[in-house]
């Protein structure tokens, strides 16, 4: 058996094992299958609560991954990630701009996602047309990504000093990482918005490939690079985008397992997509699990629990590195 079908098996296994520990954590095998169909105040918290936010850590942290690993292959950088483009700065803005103004109230609960969504959308959209004038080259890419998302941020902390702070505890809670927030009776819908641009992505993992050998290299191949460039910012982004205005900033998911998925399997982005999904998938359904249960009745924001662990991880990997 070669490595890809032992990765994609192990894979396998530790989403099923992980999706199994958000659902029944300190309940028995028996009792979880009971669940499904009894009337107990246990079915209730598993329907209406752990199997929507597990089905949430799923989609989210695979969709990080993917992007991750889109990035990092047409940046041809192993250190960018799925906010390289200022993505999380402009969101944060759209976010307290909601808040400020209350708009939860008065337009509904989708008035934060949605302006989320708006400020994360702007932010990659001007880095989009200055990157266009340096034709894609990607360390100008990544510098005005940097750009962009501190002067968002700069905003942000604008907004926090001229406005009332029991306003900013949504946003701070925001800012790192929050998946309690999910309104379960959209699951569906979350679903269609976050598998649609995933499955865009596996389709064109060849033109992918192709564009991670530069500019000049994909035109002498016959991709039409601005074009490619164009295609895979737009669904990147969204499919960014949907993440943090859904569940705040996760840090080092869209980071580290793509990086670790290339160590194990080598180029070639067909099966590091597949394989960074599983692996995004179950790293942030643990990673919630646990900020959920460690301090429990408290409730750790995930995005701590990703970025310490996360952070760990990389340092050990580059302390390896010869």
């Amino acid at each position: 058996m070669n490595r890809i079908k032992i990765t994609y098996l192990t894979l396998f296994f530790l989403l099923f094992l992980s999706v199994f520990i958000s659902l029944g954590y300190g309940k028995g095998f028996y009792e979880l299958l009971k669940g499904f169909s009894c009337s107990e105040d246990f079915c209730y918290v598993l329907k209406k609560i752990r199997i929507p936010r597990t089905i949430f850590a799923l989609l989210i942290g695979g969709s990080l991954s993917i992007c991750g690993v889109t990035f990092q292959s047409i940046l041809r950088n192993n250190l960018a990630e799925p906010y390289t483009l200022g993505i999380s700065g402009g969101a944060s803005f759209g976010i307290a701009l909601s808040l400020i103004f209350e708009l939860n109230s008065k337009a509904g609960p989708f008035a934060n996602p949605a302006m989320g969504f708006l400020g994360a959308m702007c932010s990659t959209y001007i880095v989009f047309l200055l990157s266009r004038k340096r034709f894609f080259d990607p360390n100008q890419i990544i510098l005005f990504g940097i750009v962009v998302s501190l002067i968002f941020s700069s905003l942000v902390f604008f907004l926090f000093s001229i406005s009332d702070p029991d306003r900013m505890h949504g946003i701070i809670l925001w800012l790192m990482g929050d998946l309690s927030g999910f309104e379960s009776d959209f699951i569906v819908f979350y679903i269609l918005i976050f598998l649609i641009p995933a499955f865009f992505l596996f389709f064109l993992n060849k033109e992918l490939d192709v564009l991670s050998l530069g500019y000049e290299k994909a035109r002498y191949l016959g991709l039409n690079p601005d074009t490619g460039y164009r295609i895979f910012f737009i669904i990147t982004s969204l499919l960014t985008a949907f993440c943090v205005s859904v569940a705040g900033i996760i840090p080092f998911v869209g980071l580290i397992v793509p990086h670790i998925l290339k160590i194990v399997l080598g180029t070639g982005s067909k099966h590091i997509l597949f394989t960074s999904y599983l692996a995004g998938a179950s790293l942030l359904i643990l990673s919630d699990t646990f900020s959920r249960y460690v301090l429990y009745p408290l409730e750790l924001p995930v995005g701590v629990v990703t970025g310490i662990s996360g952070g760990t991880i990389l340092l050990l990997l580059l302390l390896k590195r010869r």
